[in-house]
């Protein structure tokens, strides 16, 4: 397996991640983390085995996970993590925006979902009901950075990981702060490991 497969690998595994947990998903977390290891090593990203090795003991426990991830994303409301790029930007950078949100942040379809709504739109992809509002979430943005590794050139796949994907080291100070479940402080913080890196290895790059 090339560097360009682990890239799409890990970026399809950490959106699934963030999405409500099966029996399936379950079952595969010791595979994942060795996965990541195997990747991390290929790719010589310097991220701790320790921040995902323990992942695999959540194996077979699938009530205590879809706990974990109700805490972690969905109740109570004023405690959860909300993984989307709009919630971390300026709302717009239009100056002729007259709303009293226009320079805040905090608030979901900013100009960060108007311009995944196009993305989607350019490449004939449909955006799935529970997202609808919410564009922009994280779980979708990784999926389209794993579709733009195999489809796009360099540059380009470059350009939308710059644009949409570099907020992700805040959205891990939230989860700190709002101490949301291990598990998933873990998952928040090791794609927020290796988003580092691989914006790290574009400026490099370029």
């Amino acid at each position: 397996m090339d560097k360009q497969e682990y890239r799409v690998g890990l970026y399809t595994l950490f959106a699934e991640m963030l999405k409500e947990p099966t029996v399936e998903f379950v079952q595969e977390l010791p595979d994942m983390a060795q996965y990541c290891r195997e990747a991390f090593a290929a790719l010589g990203y310097n991220i701790p085995l320790a921040a995902y090795q323990g992942w695999g003991r959540w194996a077979g426990n699938i009530q205590a996970l879809k706990d974990a991830y109700l805490r972690a994303f969905i109740f109570p409301p004023d405690r959860r993590l909300v993984p989307v790029e709009s919630i971390y930007r300026q709302w717009t950078f239009d100056e002729t925006a007259e709303v009293p949100i226009a320079k805040e942040k905090g608030y979901l379809m900013s100009d960060a979902a108007l311009h995944m709504m196009e993305l989607y739109k350019q490449y004939g992809l449909e955006i799935p009901r529970e997202f609808q509002s919410m564009p922009d979430h994280l779980c979708l943005e990784l999926e389209f950075a794993a579709f733009l590794l195999e489809r796009e050139s360099a540059e380009r796949q470059a350009v939308y990981i710059r644009d949409h994907l570099d907020w992700v080291g805040d959205l891990y100070q939230d989860a700190l702060n709002l101490d949301i479940p291990q598990f998933y402080r873990e998952v928040v913080y090791v794609i927020s490991l290796f988003l580092a890196h691989e914006l790290q290895a574009i400026t490099e790059e370029s």
